[in-house]
């Protein structure tokens, strides 16, 4: 997963989910079933998905205090929430994705000024909409 800068998006030494300094790095996530699929409008859960980190199976990227980490799985339904977010195509750019929690509808996963990743509140302006939009290697929307 990449940022629309170019960035990487990648896993921190301390779990924590980050852009890179430049293009390089990007950790592999893989789109699996969405944990909180029972939370899920039925019309949204064909976009519903949680991520996990391709190389250590049961680590799911979820939000918590805002912020992105991976974790390991638990049992709980706060984590299935955190840990689930609907997929949008095209919907800041065209050919670009937008992760919305579900929890915290209308809160996209964006890019903190310092790097980090986090939900926020969707707001119209084109910073926003820059650091809230992601291009996904190796994945097409029609599932394809």
């Amino acid at each position: 997963m990449y940022a629309k800068s170019g960035q990487a998006v990648q896993v921190s030494a301390s779990d924590q989910v980050v852009l890179s300094a430049d293009d390089q790095g990007a950790t592999t996530f893989m789109l699996v079933g969405c944990r909180a699929w029972n939370d899920v409008p039925e019309a949204l859960r064909p976009q519903c998905y949680s991520l996990v980190v391709a190389n250590r199976p049961g680590w799911y990227v979820r939000h918590s205090s805002d912020f992105l980490y991976v974790h390991q799985e638990p049992s709980s339904t706060l984590f299935d929430k955190d840990a689930s977010f609907i997929l949008h195509a095209d919907t800041f750019y065209p050919g670009y994705y937008a992760l919305e929690s579900i929890n915290y509808p209308n809160y996209y996963i964006q890019s903190h000024v310092y790097g980090r990743l986090w939900i926020a509140q969707r707001l119209d302006t084109v910073e926003y909409n820059d650091t809230a939009s992601f291009i996904i290697s190796g994945y097409r929307m029609s599932g394809k």
